[in-house]
């Protein structure tokens, strides 16, 4: 994403916004009925199957919870099938069970989940399902508080006959025509009767509940609402339908519950206790038969045991329903994990929903859009921190997330408020992303903006830690150790007067070069030329190990590459003056701690080092001359380059002052690599180290007698270099001859002031 910085925000602020208006988009609410299918799309939209998945962790996270309505379920389990045989069964049956529940148990309404339809009478035998029938109605009849259920999607109509939920939102649509549902099929449902109640489910989601189908003739509550009219003693004239909640209000004014709509017409309830979590009383509808049988009609030990079977029950609210796997009326529920349990406990949590008026409740959709942006956002700030705080701010920003995600769950806890999780959080994944992209495409555009830097100064190695270090190039210096190079041709000028302009050039350009390769391959930033003379730093701008003696080492291979080009200048004859035959280079090397950085003007600025360090290093360059040395080294560098390793051989020159500084300094010529040492060198080396010896010990005639053995050793003595007037031996010779004349007045410290640069 190479694009230009002003254009590159701009474009991010766009993505980001994009991204977080798709998640709130994904988030919205979208109660729609998918073509073909019963599947809707609940508050959280697209996301509802994933942020299901929350809210069912935030239930298990909760714990089951009490509601002011006594309920039982009576079960028509695997032991009522195996002894009353399979279904359907003879309806006097629940007619018994009725009776003793409401006789003997005392209970305020019961709710019978499933349709009482004409599937069930050729099974039985026509007399004897009149018989059951006639039994049914009087146990309604009787008992009144009874709730019959109806439903719209009733398998066991004839085909051709089934019908949708009449929901309020479809007319819009076009569906105007809204048939009655499923009815019980016997007469014996009326005012006096019964009452009627709604067992629908949105296809296989129970999550949201229709809560009124509203007819040409008649208006339908599900049997949850109808047993808490019960419950409360009220009937059907206490419901009162607004737009978007429905109120149940009692005879005196008071409001029993005030139920929210979703789309003016669903209810999501709340979720009191998983099925199997023994919150709520479970009995056999056999054993509720045969103890109300045992109460009626039993020896006093069965009618005592009957009574304490039913004292629970008193005031209570019964559902009963199928439960046995082989009815199929299983679904997967919240708080069931993977495991379907019967679908009767869905108007049992219902009925707790309503009479605690504990309703999962949500923010409005802007709130939830003000949270998705501004999760988005946080992450976005996180991300696009600086790199070096860049581990603490991942922290903090999935910190954040998981605060968040946090106070979700103890929000719910605390009130059943359920703020969305989905869309939020990857809104702030995604928005992070995004960030970490912005922020990795400035990363390489700033490695790009280094390379182009230092590319040209630095070897590809170096500059691609330097890159990967993530410095942004600034104005500014900081203080760090390196080792200073400095190094120029000796006699300089004399090439200036011997050769044309072209070929001065040609010939800087191509020792230049090659020196720079050696320098580069050794880790060192080429800071400058200036005319013949290079400057060069390692350890900095990008850290190099055992700097001081890579520097060490590349000054040798410096020399050996220098001697190559001489041979080569003098193998192609009369292209250059003899001069340039016997070109030599000298070298000066400090270590110490210096300023570096980008210094010159905001709008043009170099790479280079300031300070004694470098000072000194200069002089060091400079003051090989005076030594007849190539490589003059301060005892900061030999120190630093002996404990990297052996590679290079040293001698000490020398404690001088140089101009500019008041305190002295150890001086060392870098002899050559310890691979390229002789014997000579090596006794040369030894005899002039005893004559410094005595020379700091002013024994001047032992230092004399040394000084003049070991001149006779010297490497670059003039018959071998016919460019070399001077030793160390030879200058140390004529010092300690004029010592000799003239003896050192004061305190003798061996400490030489240089006067010259």
């Amino acid at each position: 994403m190479n694009l230009h910085k002003n254009i590159r925000k701009p474009l991010f602020i766009l993505i980001v916004v994009g991204l977080c208006t798709a998640w709130s988009l994904l988030s919205q609410v979208q109660m729609l009925r998918l073509p073909g299918s019963e599947t809707f799309l609940g508050p959280d939209g697209a996301l509802a199957f994933l942020e299901n998945y929350t809210i069912d962790a935030r239930l298990s996270f909760r714990g089951p919870i009490e509601a002011p309505v006594n309920l039982t379920y009576v079960d028509i389990d695997s032991e009522s099938i195996r002894r009353l045989g399979n279904f359907p069964w003879n309806r006097e049956f629940f007619a018994l069970a009725l009776d003793a529940l409401f006789q003997q148990g005392g209970v305020k309404a019961a709710g019978l989940d499933f349709v009482f339809s004409n599937a069930g009478v050729p099974a039985l035998g026509r007399e004897e399902a009149e018989k059951g029938t006639r039994a049914l109605g009087k146990a309604i009849h009787t008992n009144k508080n009874i709730v019959l259920a109806a439903t719209y999607g009733s398998q066991n109509r004839p085909l051709g006959e089934i019908s949708s939920f009449p929901f309020v939102f479809e007319r819009q649509y076009g569906k105007s025509e809204i048939g009655p549902p499923e009815l019980p099929a016997f007469p014996v449902v009326g005012p006096t009767w019964g009452h009627i109640g709604l067992i629908d489910t949105v296809g296989e989601d129970v999550r949201y509940l229709p809560f009124f189908a509203k007819t040409d003739l008649h208006l339908y509550y599900p049997m949850s609402l109808n047993l808490a009219l019960l419950h409360w003693g009220l009937d059907s004239s206490a419901v009162k339908i607004e737009k978007n909640r429905m109120l149940v209000v009692a005879k005196d004014g008071s409001v029993k519950a005030k139920i929210p709509l979703v789309m003016g017409q669903l209810v999501e309830p709340n979720w009191f206790n998983a099925w199997h979590s023994g919150a709520d009383r479970h009995l056999s509808i056999v054993d509720v038969m045969a103890f109300g049988q045992a109460a009626k009609t039993g020896t006093p030990e069965e009618q005592e045991l009957a009574k304490k079977f039913f004292e629970p029950l008193r005031d209570s609210v019964v559902l009963i329903g199928p439960v046995d796997p082989l009815l199929k009326d299983l679904s997967v529920m919240p708080l069931s994990g993977q495991n379907p349990v019967p679908r009767v406990s869905v108007h049992g949590n219902l009925l707790k929903t309503i009479t605690s008026e504990k309703f999962l409740h949500r923010l409005p959709q802007a709130a939830n859009v003000a949270i998705i942006f501004a999760l988005g956002f946080c992450a976005v700030a996180f991300s696009l921190v600086p790199e070096r705080f860049a581990r603490s701010s991942k922290f903090l920003g999935g910190a954040i997330v998981l605060l968040y995600i946090g106070a979700a769950f103890l929000l719910f806890q605390q009130s059943e408020l359920l703020l969305p999780i989905i869309a939020p959080v990857g809104a702030a994944i995604s928005c992070g992303f995004a960030g970490a992209f912005l922020q990795l495409s400035s990363q390489e555009e700033q490695k790009r903006r280094i390379k182009d830097m230092f590319g040209t100064y630095l070897s590809p190695a170096l500059v691609e830690r330097m890159v990967n270090s993530g410095g942004e190039p600034q104005l500014g210096g900081v203080d760090a150790e390196v080792t200073a190079f400095f190094s120029d041709v000796a006699g300089f000028s004399g090439f200036s007067e011997l050769l044309t302009p072209q070929q001065l050039v040609a010939l800087m350009n191509e020792y230049l070069t090659a020196m720079t390769d050696i320098l580069m391959e050794q880790g060192c930033y080429v800071d400058k030329y200036i005319g013949d003379a290079i400057v060069g730093i390692y350890n900095a701008p990008a850290p190099v190990e055992n700097h001081a003696l890579r520097a060490c080492v590349a000054s040798q291979l410096l020399r050996q590459r220098l001697a190559e080009l001489r041979k080569k200048w003098i193998s192609e004859g009369d292209k250059w003056p003899s001069i340039v035959g016997q070109m030599r280079m000298r070298m000066g090397m400090n270590t110490g701690f210096a300023t570096v950085g980008n210094m010159g003007s905001s709008r043009r600025f170099n790479y280079t080092m300031m300070g004694d360090t470098v000072n000194l290093a200069a002089r060091c360059e400079s003051g090989a001359k005076s030594y007849g040395v190539y490589t003059m080294v301060t005892g900061e560098t030999r120190k630093a380059a002996e404990a990297a390793g052996d590679d290079c051989i040293f001698r000490f020159l020398d404690k001088i002052i140089v101009k500019g500084r008041s305190e002295p300094a150890e001086m060392h010529e870098i002899v050559c690599l310890r691979s390229d040492i002789n014997d000579e060198s090596k006794e040369c080396i030894k005899i002039y180290d005893e004559g410094t010896a005595h020379y700091l010990a002013q024994e001047w005639d032992r230092a004399i007698a040394a000084f003049e053995r070991s001149s006779r050793l010297e490497w670059n003595r003039p018959e071998l270099n016919p460019d070399s007037h001077d030793t160390p031996s030879t200058i140390m010779l004529a010092r300690a001859l004029r010592l000799k004349a003239t003896p050192p007045q004061g305190p003798w410290t061996g400490v030489y002031k240089m006067e010259t640069k």
